[in-house]
């Protein structure tokens, strides 16, 4: 099993992943970094598990509205698509009013329930 090294805040981490994992973990340990430092810079000095407990709940918190976002693009797709499923019947439905009065315009009414 592979092993990459990740370093977050000045430390080097060994993960081990996957075969073909490791670009993408290398890629997420970058951005906890990232974010580490950020948040490191708005705190100041505080103790290295606090630190990481906090950045941990920031990147929780973006996945979090990630997916609320991605929720409520479903939902707003959901409901386009019964919008316009339900005009189209819509118009389908005045179509066949329209042929159902041309036929009856043009056969001739029988007197004889035929």
């Amino acid at each position: 099993m592979p092993e990459v090294s990740i370093q977050i805040n000045e430390r080097l981490y060994p993960v081990a992943c996957e075969e073909g994992e490791q670009d993408h973990l290398i890629r997420l340990g970058r951005y906890v970094d990232k974010r580490v430092k950020e948040l490191s810079k708005s705190v100041g000095k505080i103790g290295e598990a606090h630190l990481l407990a906090m950045a941990c709940l920031l990147v929780a918190d973006e996945l979090s509205e990630a997916n609320d976002r991605a929720r409520m693009s479903k939902d707003d797709a959901s409901a386009a698509l019964v919008e316009r499923s339900s005009e189209t019947l819509d118009r389908a439905a005045i179509s066949v009013e329209r042929m159902t009065d041309k036929l009856e315009k043009a056969l001739p009414i029988s007197d004889n329930g035929d």
